[in-house]
């Protein structure tokens, strides 16, 4: 299953642009990557993460309803990078998505994607239900898109971090240094960089 995330600004009703995605998927459109999953998650207001799970690698931007003057561009790109990827078995369209948003400047992404790595070899992941990781970053803002068994990926995350797990703490404190709040005015815990997921489709 291959993820491709793309970013836009939007002030347009979060139900009507569910609704366009909606009637889009409902005309099951042939490409040449099968879409298997659609989410739409929303953060801080006016940021739109649209995240699309394919069969087979996209060339550029996925498929979707002309949304017109309902977004504007995050920036010169809206095709968002992946630089870390974790899959330690199969994956399932299923599965539920948590999507946290921050800043991060590029030339530390090397050393967040290292974190992980490490992170992802011990069994702190597992025992949180996380079936994958995947980290992207566009225009200085980093995505930490995790896969996870249950809906309730954002109440685990943020039982670990009440519960002082050593290791799940340990790799918070190593990566506070590496990444920004995405508006440090409004952050008062881990729960307030997760997105929250306004559309979600399936291929049946």
């Amino acid at each position: 299953m291959h993820t491709t995330v793309t970013v836009a600004r939007t002030t347009t009703a979060r139900d009507r642009l569910a609704a366009r995605f909606a009637d889009y998927d409902a005309t099951e459109p042939t490409t040449d990557a099968k879409t298997l999953r659609r989410q739409l998650f929303h953060y801080h207001d006016d940021l739109l993460i649209h995240i699309v799970d394919t069969d087979a690698p996209l060339p550029g931007e996925p498929d979707g309803p002309d949304l017109g003057a309902d977004i504007t561009p995050f920036d010169t790109t809206a095709l968002a990078q992946r630089y870390y990827h974790w899959l330690p078995g199969p994956v399932d369209p299923a599965m539920f998505s948590t999507l946290v948003v921050n800043r991060l400047v590029p030339e530390r992404r090397p050393q967040v994607a290292q974190l992980f790595a490490d992170f992802d070899t011990t069994d702190v992941p597992h025992r949180m239900g996380t079936r994958r990781r995947q980290l992207f970053a566009l225009g200085g803002v980093y995505f930490h898109l995790q896969d996870f068994e249950t809906p309730d990926g954002g109440e685990v995350i943020e039982q670990a971090w009440k519960q002082a797990d050593p290791r799940f703490i340990q790799i918070c404190d190593d990566l506070d240094p590496l990444i920004d709040k995405y508006d440090s005015t409004t952050w008062r815990k881990p729960a307030d960089a997760v997105a929250h997921r306004f559309y979600h489709w399936e291929a049946q």
